[in-house]
């Protein structure tokens, strides 16, 4: 696993997926006043937040779960992003529904973040892991 966060790895498509999601429900309320001037009206349907949540939940059963089995065996950030997705889940029903969905958003991307250096601290300890980039290749 590279030393930089920021790359093609689930870990931060799932960081970055919940930022957008985070600045999305955070921002919606200033954007949906401009939206026929601009032509956001698609801002509005339900089905752009419904895809940001499942493509949120999928790269974080893609990422979490495997760097939490493989690796490093600590539930912190399976906690994390599992209250996340029940905050995003408990907006649709409680007030303030942008301040709970952008938290929850935003706890997401945290986890993934917390995986991302639980991975590569468990990668440092154990470098012979079979599970690591360079050793994949050569077990292949």
């Amino acid at each position: 696993m590279k030393n930089q966060f920021v790359g093609l790895h689930p870990d931060f498509m799932g960081f970055s997926a919940s930022l957008l999601c985070a600045v999305h429900c955070a921002a919606l309320p200033f954007l949906l006043t401009l939206a026929p001037l601009a032509g956001l009206q698609f801002l509005r349907n339900p089905w752009v937040e419904y895809a940001l949540i499942l493509i949120s939940f999928g790269i974080a059963c893609y990422a979490l779960i495997p760097g939490y089995r493989r690796h490093h065996r600590k539930p912190l950030a399976l906690i994390l992003v599992l209250l996340g997705f029940l905050l995003i889940g408990a907006a649709r029903f409680l007030e303030p529904e942008a301040v709970l969905t952008s938290s929850g958003a935003v706890l997401i991307a945290i986890a993934h973040l917390i995986n991302w250096k639980q991975v590569r601290q468990a990668q440092a300890t154990f470098p012979d892991c079979i599970h690591s980039p360079e050793n994949t290749e050569q077990h292949a």
